[in-house]
């Protein structure tokens, strides 16, 4: 057969510094001016951006001629289970042969070397008869020589070997990310054609009667043979008839329902089947297969390649089915060839599915050609994840390349990657969508570029159309494993156009010395609209005066990295065009997100040791997020350096240690409470930091606190008393001029646990089988005294600023009811019941040190005493698990200076086997005046359907709060939304419908579903 080894069309890449070569052994001569290495493996060879793995292989390093001095090229033949991996892009096979050229030094790493002759050997002759087919056979006794550490580097020209068959001339095909293998196609006779897809016709009668010739697809051109087999090749058919081939070779004519099967070297097992068959081999003389050994098996070692026709199928069944899907192919006729898994197929339907998600991937073509196992092109070819016969969901395109990559470890899924030209999209057998040109990845939830679309209508936006893509698939190109990148393009009627660009990022490797990990991952979004709309949020908000820009947005970059030596890295930078664009376009972000600013954190923590250093800027010069909406200000620390030591003992005591120094900023917002749309007497609430009043400058403040606990055992009683000292300093102060502040403590934390079990208790109603009661009474006890009074000093942070000089006792009393569940064999122990009360009570609490709203409740920090909310309250909560789909929740904190009840809530949550889960709730704030319950549940009605629904009643205001239902239809490949929801608090009302592909585009989750149903926005 005729496959000729091709080199990769590619750009010029300048060649490597490195060449790096590992073996079990090596054997090092020199031959016609040329470094010789042969390897025994497992082998590994490493460029700078490539890298090589076989069982064996043979290298060969000679000057290159024409270029600067020290530059070599290097020739790689790689044998058994030979891999290259190059940019992200795996070229796999049994052979391969790898042109490289390197500028810097070799290195080679043996456990044994040996410097002779091996010209000899078996693997030499073999690696250079797919080096060099036409050379003869290598000159005796070259001379012997250390290997010089010769420069060189890898532009690889990577192709599969066909050690007995010439290079052709022929056109070349390759996928985007890999090179490519040549199929050529030759004229030749009537009689004898390896060219052609036609039926095969076999000569009927004894092949001893004389030579029989067969009419069969892909001849090799005369003089050359076919390639030699990997594995032997078994058999069955009603019918067998010897012919021989044009080229002089005998092949097997198979008829009237044919099994062709082999097992691969890397223990794949090809099963074959079809009406009729031709089985070629490289024999030119049946007489030889007969002398001595075992005839048959000569036979099944000869054969090279078949072609099969008539409802012809092709089955690899992989032997690690976790890491490689099995793959079926359906064809009206193909050729394959055994030694390099190639073959060629017409009208054929090829089925596989993604091990680990279990998605199926389906292609229909008109032709394919199988370039290697797991890699085809396709002409005419649809693409789905659907079985159905009209798919739900697919991609039509005239030429497909597609690839399928094992997984390279449990811990990362297999991917099957592909690019297609002139694509349309359908739904249902329908184009909606086309793109001269596409790629994608069927893995762990992105595929192809439509990730999302939708559309509806709300009272704040108008009409909506709502889309989501892949930027790696719409340009092309398979997305790379730790790296995706979307965007949105979205169209508002009563706002405008708007787009936005997504991207999460991960990588990382160990160092080779400390074998300490490298690592980073990090996040990046933006939405930008072109708003000619008005702001609803709760309260009217004016728009931008006449001839000012409507273009508003966000954006926000998140950055983690992970270092050796102990250190981490947290960047983060944000932009938001105004001070209500968070709020209406993205509440969530608004009300539960970090400050949209620019900062840098850097810890290094190593056993009780800590350094931290905080960069923390607002050049926004705007509140952005909800918790400092009151104050109307973010705080800068420019810097923050931090110093903590963590348990350390110190003779018969505990230390304690935390130490800052930093450069404080008030960076208000430049925007008024009105141009906010707090007008008519509305307040955007009670602040907590500023209460001193704020200024312009930048304040310098030094924060040192010391803790030494002694802890000590009194009966069955654990007694901690401690001691906390404390000093800062501020360069200025609200009363002008610097200020320094001592604070100093005591306190005591005793706790004790007793309990009792009951081996007799036993109900199968509230599912108790044996019952242990646990008591863990505690006491904390705590006195301060400051020289400066909270009132005088800045307040940048509640933690470090207005500390509280008071006395306070906590009594708390934690309970818990255990018992067995689960069943014989399954016995676990469960907290049915929890009832957890304290009573925090404060003393010695001078004028203004209580904080407003003064009939809220108080809480007791035991970690951090000074930093307390002292009110006299007494808070309880409670959980009861009645059973394991079922919990009853409950907390009240009551204000004991007014008794009054400030806070209170009960709910209780339960799921139903898989089908249903629901909730119902109330929530009680005096304060407020406001006792909202809600009723939420999602049913599974169908497999097919899904439906949800939220209630929420303000019983208090005697109003309806929000409602919300949402109806989801499962399709094979698709999930379709349906939504309707009213917000009386904003006056909103919205509806609206998403679509969200599935396998070839997002796979479905609770976070895609919220994002499907409220449209990334609200």
């Amino acid at each position: 057969v005729a496959l000729a080894p091709a080199p990769a069309a590619a750009q010029y890449q300048a060649p490597s510094e490195t060449l790096a070569m590992s073996a079990k052994a090596a054997v090092t001569w020199s031959v016609g001016g040329a470094d010789v290495l042969q390897l025994d493996g497992p082998v590994t060879v490493a460029f700078d951006r490539a890298t090589l793995t076989a069982q064996r292989a043979v290298v060969w390093l000679s000057p290159e001629a024409g270029n600067e001095p020290g530059r070599m090229r290097v020739q790689v033949v790689l044998v058994g289970d030979a891999k290259v991996v190059q940019q992200g892009a795996v070229r796999t096979g049994d052979r391969m042969l790898v042109n490289a050229s390197v500028a810097g030094r070799v290195r080679l790493t043996a456990d044994a070397r040996e410097e002779r002759d091996a010209s000899a050997s078996d693997l030499y002759r073999l690696a250079e008869s797919i080096r060099n087919p036409q050379a003869p056979p290598p000159a005796a006794a070259p001379t012997t020589r250390p290997i010089a550490g010769t420069p060189f580097s890898p532009t690889p020209d990577v192709r599969p070997a066909a050690p007995d068959t010439q290079p052709l001339a022929g056109t070349q095909e390759s996928g985007t990310s890999r090179p490519a293998t040549t199929f050529v196609t030759r004229p030749t006779t009537a009689a004898a054609t390896r060219g052609t897809t036609g039926p095969a016709t076999a000569a009927t009668g004894p092949a001893a009667t004389g030579p029989a010739t067969a009419t069969a697809p892909f001849i090799p051109p005369a003089g050359e043979t076919a390639p030699l087999p990997t594995a032997p090749v078994f058999f069955e058919a009603p019918e067998v008839t010897t012919v021989l081939t044009d080229d002089g070779t005998y092949a097997f004519s198979l008829s009237k329902g044919v099994k062709v099967f082999t097992k691969q070297a890397n223990g794949n097992l090809i099963e074959m089947q079809g009406q009729r068959a031709v089985l070629f081999t490289n024999l030119r003389d049946l007489s030889a297969a007969a002398r001595g050994g075992d005839q048959q098996a000569k036979l099944r070692e000869s054969i090279v390649a078949a072609y099969v026709e008539g409802d012809a199928r092709m089955t690899l069944l992989p032997a690690d089915q976790q890491r490689l899907g099995e793959q079926r192919l359906e064809a009206a006729r193909f050729y394959y060839e055994f030694a390099s898994d190639r073959a060629v197929l017409t009208d054929v339907v090829l089925r596989t599915i993604e091990p680990k998600a279990q998605t199926p991937i389906i292609v229909h073509a008109k032709s394919m050609r199988q370039l290697a196992t797991g890699e085809y092109r396709a002409e005419g070819a649809e693409l789905s994840t659907s079985a159905f016969a009209v798919p739900t969901y697919s991609l039509r395109a005239e030429t497909v390349y597609i690839r399928h990559d094992p997984a390279p470890d449990d811990a990362t899924p297999a991917r099957t990657t592909f690019e297609a030209k002139d694509a349309t999209f359908r739904a249902f057998g329908v184009p909606f969508f086309y793109l001269p040109a596409v790629g994608g990845t069927f893995s762990d939830g992105q595929e192809i570029p439509l990730r999302s679309i939708g559309g509806g209508h709300s009272t704040s936006f108008g009409t909506e159309a709502l889309t989501e893509w892949g930027l790696f698939e719409t340009l092309g190109y398979p997305r790379p494993r730790d790296l995706d990148v979307s965007y949105r393009l979205d169209y508002y009627s009563d706002r405008g156009p708007a787009v936005g660009l997504a991207a999460k990022y991960q990588g990382g490797s160990v160092a080779g010395g400390t074998r300490e990990p490298w690592s980073f991952e990090g996040g990046f979004r933006s939405f930008f609209v072109y708003d000619e709309g008005t702001d609803n949020i709760g309260r009217p908000v004016p728009g931008p005066p006449d001839g000012e820009s409507r273009l508003r947005g966000e954006a926000l970059w998140e950055h983690q990295h992970i270092l050796p030596d102990d250190w981490q890295v947290q960047l983060r930078a944000g932009f938001v065009s105004d001070p209500t664009f968070l709020e209406q376009w993205f509440p969530r972000e608004f009300d539960r997100e970090l400050p949209h600013d620019v900062s840098a954190y850097v810890k290094r923590q190593r056993d009780t040791e800590a350094f931290t250093l905080l960069l923390q800027a607002q050049p926004n010069e705007q509140v952005t997020t909800s918790d400092l909406e009151q104050e109307q200000f973010e705080v800068e620390h420019l810097p923050e350096i931090g110093y903590h030591r963590i348990g350390d003992a110190v003779g018969p005591g505990t230390f304690y240690s935390d130490n800052l120094f930093s450069g404080l900023h008030f960076q208000r917002s430049r925007y008024s409470l009105a141009e906010q749309g707090f007008v008519g007497g509305l307040s955007p609430g009670l602040p907590s930091l500023g209460t001193t009043g704020v200024t312009d400058d930048q304040i310098w403040r030094a924060d040192l606190r010391q803790e030494v606990d002694f802890p000590f055992s009194a009966g069955p009683f654990r007694v901690v008393p401690y001691v906390v000292g404390r000093y800062t300093g501020y360069t200025d102060s609200p009363e002008e001029g610097g200020v320094n502040r001592l604070f100093g403590g005591v306190g005591a934390r005793i706790t004790t646990a007793f309990w009792k079990v009951d081996d007799t208790v036993e109900n199968r109603l509230l599912d108790i089988h044996r019952l242990r009661h646990v008591i863990e009474p505690e006491v904390n006890l705590f006195a301060a005294g400051t020289t400066v009074d909270r009132s005088q000093v800045y307040v940048f942070e509640e933690q470090n600023d207005p500390l509280n000089d008071v006395s306070a006792v906590q009594l708390a009393l934690r309970q818990r009811w255990q018992t067995y569940r689960g069943g014989p064999g399954r016995w676990r122990s469960v907290d049915v019941l929890s009832l957890n009360v304290e009573a925090n009570l404060f003393n010695n609490l001078p004028d203004g040190q209580v904080r407003r709203p003064v009939a809220f409740r108080g809480l007791y920090f035991p970690s951090l005493p000074e930093t307390s909310v002292p009110r006299n309250a007494i808070n309880a909560d409670a959980t009861w698990r009645i059973a394991d789909t079922t919990a009853l929740l409950a907390d009240a904190q009551w204000n004991a200076d007014h008794s009054r009840l400030a806070t209170a809530s009960v709910g209780l949550v339960v799921q139903r086997d898989e089908r249903m889960t629901y909730y119902l709730g109330t929530r009680y704030i005096d304060e407020l005046n406001s006792n909202i319950t809600t009723f939420a549940i999602d049913y599974q009605i169908s497999p097919r359907y899904n439906v949800g629904f939220a209630q929420s009643f303000d019983f208090s205001q005697g109003e309806n709060v929000a409602s919300g239902l949402s109806l989801i239809r499962k399709f094979d490949t698709l999930f379709m939304i349906f939504r309707i929801a009213r917000n009386e608090t904003l006056d909103q009302t919205s509806f609206g419908f998403s679509v969200v592909p599935r396998g070839l585009a997002a796979g479905i989750d609770t976070d895609t579903l919220s994002t499907a149903l409220e449209t990334n926005r609200r």
